[in-house]
């Protein structure tokens, strides 16, 4: 039996049986070395070289600072500065609720950290202004995907550890995209409040004075993205720096400038960072060893030759990959879907002349979108969990508030200018 047939087939054999993603990469991958009676120490030896990255230690202190940011309400003391911002257009608080992720996508990292925290914030308020539920369920889902384009980002991160570009530059390439998101559920939410009748929460602007105090209230949390782009642009520290910073930083405003969290909790918040970053990084473990096998056997390449021969237009082929992380990201974590197929569909795509940092924001782009599309949509289940309703309520608007959101992925990906101009204009060398 052909080794790739033994892989592919374990692996996805492995995933209807239900085995977490993590063995199931494992395991399939020691079936082919035992096959070709390669020498079982490869196995070690990959998994150990895919988790020897100084990247990597960027992960720890990203989740730790979501974690205590989450942990500490810091999405209520947001909501001021917003409301000054955008309360007085029609549809108010959902747009409150959009501008709010947006800041708070620039503070956690992680969009299944966003949703449960925007949206126990703001889907009882909602819900008392008169939004309808569902509305209010789809609304907080879609706003959380920001979480994981809009710096720092994990999954940005998780990119530039496997594909080797520059995990900075991502980072910085998610900006205007992760805003061009958010403009796109405004649009939306203004439609849905024309139709509806949703109310203003102010008859009119009220001025640069509420955004000053707003500014006043948020500007400690909202000092983390700035901490981790203009330290990293200025060459004060790389992005595992930057992410310890942040971290840091995280735990001084929430522990002793707020006091909104205890020193009591620190255990249970460091537990949790612990077993967020063991999963991963055990995922990462698999997916180097079923990288290697792949590269052993050419598959990469013959990968390559394969699109080659059907299309050298570079915007046929970034569409069709969209195509296959909108579906891989319905049925499968980011993660995983990350590391087991970029080194596959990298090389053509760097061979057509698209950019790996463009590629990358798409790439992660696409796979916040799968958040929200089920069996896996871990924002959508998160938000229905807070409001305590089910996802089968919600799957029609869920589907038509994904439109924008897709619309905007489409631009980003046949318009690379989108994705490059704030890398090119802040830190030129790293693209």
């Amino acid at each position: 039996m052909h080794p790739m047939t033994i892989l592919f087939g374990s692996f996805a054999l492995a995933l209807v049986l239900g085995l977490p993603i993590s063995f199931t990469l494992v395991l399939s991958s020691l079936l082919v070395i035992i096959q070709a009676d390669l020498p079982l120490a490869v196995l070690v030896q990959h998994m150990f070289n895919g988790i020897n990255s100084f990247t990597l230690l960027a992960l720890p202190f990203f989740f730790l600072a979501g974690n205590v940011m989450n942990a500490g309400g810091i999405s209520e003391r947001l909501v001021k500065l917003a409301m000054a911002l955008v309360g007085h257009l029609r549809g108010g608080l959902a747009h409150v609720n959009i501008v709010v992720g947006m800041f708070f996508a620039g503070i956690s990292g992680s969009s299944t950290a966003e949703a449960a925290g925007i949206g126990t914030v703001f889907i009882p308020a909602m819900k008392k202004r008169g939004y309808e539920e569902k509305f209010t369920v789809c609304l907080t889902a879609a706003t959380s995907t920001m979480g994981v384009v809009i710096p720092p980002s994990i999954l940005m991160v998780i990119y530039g550890a496997t594909s080797g570009a520059s995990t900075g530059a991502l980072l910085i390439g998610g900006i205007l995209p992760g805003i061009l998101m958010g403009l796109s559920l405004m649009l939306m939410s203004y439609f849905f409040a024309l139709k509806y009748n949703f109310p203003k929460e102010h008859e009119r602007f009220l001025g640069l004075h509420a955004i000053w105090e707003g500014a006043k209230e948020g500007i400690w949390p909202l000092g983390v993205p700035f901490i981790i782009v203009g330290g990293m642009m200025g060459g004060v520290f790389t992005p595992t720096e930057a992410a310890s910073v942040a971290a840091v930083y995280a735990l001084a405003i929430t522990l002793l400038l707020y006091r909104s969290t205890s020193w009591r909790s620190l255990p249970v918040l460091l537990g949790e960072t612990v077993i967020q970053f063991s999963q991963i990084l055990f995922c990462v473990a698999g997916a180097s060893i079923f990288g290697w096998i792949l590269a052993f056997y050419r598959v990469p390449d013959l990968v390559t030759d394969f699109i080659l021969s059907l299309t050298n237009d570079w915007r046929i082929v970034i569409l069709l990959i969209v195509l296959l992380y909108f579906i891989l990201g319905t049925f499968m974590d980011a993660v995983p879907a990350i590391l087991i197929f970029v080194p596959i569909i990298q090389p053509a795509a760097l061979k057509l002349g698209i950019h790996p940092v463009h590629l990358g924001v798409i790439v992660v782009m696409t796979l916040a979108l799968g958040l929200l599309t089920l069996p896996y949509g871990l924002c959508s289940l998160t938000a229905c969990a807070v409001a305590g309703i089910p996802v089968t309520r919600i799957l029609k608007l869920l589907h038509l508030m994904m439109i924008p959101i897709f619309l905007v992925i489409i631009l980003c990906s046949v318009v690379p200018w989108l994705v490059l101009v704030i890398p090119r204009m802040l830190v030129p060398k790293w693209v």
